[in-house]
């Protein structure tokens, strides 16, 4: 029998410590993030969302701008899977309604802590790094493909481009009910947004 390597199991168990410290403070990131922005989300802020010193933010991550990424990627893969949950095993034509219906709602616009990033930091986003800013070109990557992947019976150029419309429709009008949230437009903005898949009806491929 093979005796066991004290110090292999122990640098075993420290790995797994790290790890599982690396997701609380990427976990912290992504709320802050979608509660308070890029600003608000500082390094101090998260580490202490995350129980622990700011001293040891480096030893996971080389900048708070490989934390922005990570946290942000974390915040799109939590709503998508959340999403694709809610929607099921919908597809085809009436895909882009109940998606549309599913995300626009007065639950989702009052939930800053868990809800949509790319709502939540609109305006902040066109102002962050590049690397910053590919992660998000990065992430819509994988939220047009599954949702054109939704859409059966549509060419592969018609899906995609009605799968951009659709994503920009809802991130830009639960941004703007949130803005109006405290206004009768807030609820307006998001019904007539909830309505709108009957105008993709029209929508022709450019190619």
């Amino acid at each position: 029998m093979k005796e066991r390597n004290p110090r292999r199991g122990g640098e075993a168990a420290a790995e797994d410590r790290k790890g599982k410290s690396h997701e609380k403070i990427q976990g912290a990131a992504a709320r802050l993030l979608r509660t308070d922005g890029i600003g608000g989300a500082s390094v101090r802020r998260v580490m202490a969302a995350a129980g622990m010193t700011g001293g040891g933010f480096y030893a996971h991550f080389p900048s708070k701008a490989t934390l922005t990424q990570e946290a942000f990627s974390c915040a799109a893969r939590e709503k998508r899977r959340v999403l694709s949950a809610t929607l099921g095993d919908a597809r085809g034509p009436s895909y882009i309604d109940r998606f549309l219906r599913a995300y626009l709602t007065r639950d989702h616009r009052d939930d800053l802590q868990t809800g949509c990033p790319y709502a939540a930091l609109l305006s902040e986003l066109p102002r962050s790094s590049r690397a910053v800013r590919s992660r998000v070109r990065e992430e819509f990557s994988r939220g047009v493909k599954a949702f054109a992947e939704r859409l059966e019976g549509r060419e592969p150029s018609e899906a995609r481009e009605k799968a951009i419309l659709a994503l920009c429709l809802a991130f830009g009008a639960l941004a703007m009910s949130r803005t109006l949230a405290d206004f009768p437009e807030g609820d307006e903005v998001l019904d007539l947004a909830a309505a709108g898949a009957k105008y993709f009806k029209g929508v022709k491929s450019r190619s």
